[in-house]
């Protein structure tokens, strides 16, 4: 009973209800110091969680600064993919504004807020259900690109290895994910990119992302009846601790996660499990077809794989 009742708590703890009113004094003070930049939005990100989690911070301030005509001002430092003294914008490092003015220095003083969490913004509960997959790639490609080091890199990887449109990838999320979505059998999961093979005569070969090596092993070794090619990532999880949780310098590993999504988003077609890194792959580009093998749970079912999940759904029912 008493396990019951703990367990219990911890949900209730790491709920969204629970965080966004824990966090409303702090919510209110930082839209009252923004409101003093006169048109900027300045939000600097320090964040404990996935890269792709912190991407969706930054896409909830872009659809608040255009609902409220504001520019913004976006930095990451320090957290799980910055350097330990917090003195690397990596965020400024993996991309850069579209516009040459939003990198320009100001002439007058910049208030800026420093976030750890996505309640501190309120944004969630505003924007959550108003995403969509193509516009959200339209906002994000209105502000920010991939920077030329990571283009110039994910292009040299893609000749190396023949990713492009005859090509199908394939990304398994493993590890701590089983608490957001549905776990999916090893097995399964090849027995799905079988049958998108079968029904996909132009497809021609397999690239394999994932963040655990023995699925990657297992994987390469399945009887495919296409050539396999496996994602250069070094960092891996180690066991069952995920690869942003395993010690790696931060730099590396926002790397090797930002280049596995964008050359999955270079392919033909996508097989996947519930991850942010692939969903993005979507947001990068929306052309991509996408096959998700299993829905994210009910009490994670976030963008962009909800979205994913429910645009899968209606085609099936129209089939």
């Amino acid at each position: 009973m008493l396990r019951k009742v703990v367990d219990r708590a911890k949900q209730i703890r790491r709920s969204e209800r629970f965080k966004y009113s824990v966090a409303t004094p702090r919510r209110i003070s930082l839209h009252a110091k923004q409101r003093l930049n006169r048109g900027i939005f300045a939000i600097e990100i320090k964040e404990n969680s996935g890269f792709f989690s912190v991407m969706q911070m930054v896409l909830f301030i872009l659809m608040f600064c255009e609902e409220k005509c504001l520019t913004p001002r976006i930095s990451a430092r320090g957290g799980l993919y910055g350097d330990a003294d917090g003195k690397v914008d990596w965020f400024s490092a993996f991309f850069e504004p579209v516009h040459a003015s939003a990198a320009l220095p100001l002439t007058r003083k910049l208030r800026t807020s420093t976030v750890r969490d996505l309640v501190q913004l309120g944004f969630r509960q505003r924007y959550e259900h108003r995403l969509e997959l193509a516009s959200a790639s339209e906002l994000f490609f209105a502000h920010y690109r991939p920077a030329q080091h990571i283009v110039h890199e994910v292009d040299a990887i893609c000749e190396k290895l023949h990713i492009g449109t005859s090509t199908l990838g394939a990304h398994f999320r493993g590890t701590d994910k089983a608490l957001e979505a549905i776990p999916v059998a090893w097995k399964d999961f090849c027995r799905h990119v079988e049958t998108t093979l079968a029904e996909n005569p132009h497809l021609t070969d397999v690239f394999i992302s994932s963040d655990e090596k023995a699925f990657v092993d297992y994987f390469a070794a399945w009887p495919f009846s296409k050539p396999v090619s496996v994602a250069p990532a070094r960092l891996l999880a180690n066991g069952a601790t995920p690869v942003h949780f395993s010690g790696f310098p931060g730099l590396e590993i926002g790397r090797e996660a930002l280049v596995s999504s964008l050359l999955l988003s270079r392919c033909g077609y996508l097989v996947k499990t519930p991850s942010y890194l692939s969903a993005w792959s979507r947001i990068f580009n929306p052309a991509l077809p996408v096959k998700l093998v299993a829905p994210p749970r009910p009490d994670a079912f976030w963008f962009p794989d909800s979205r994913l999940w429910l645009e899968q759904q209606a085609q099936a029912q129209a089939a």
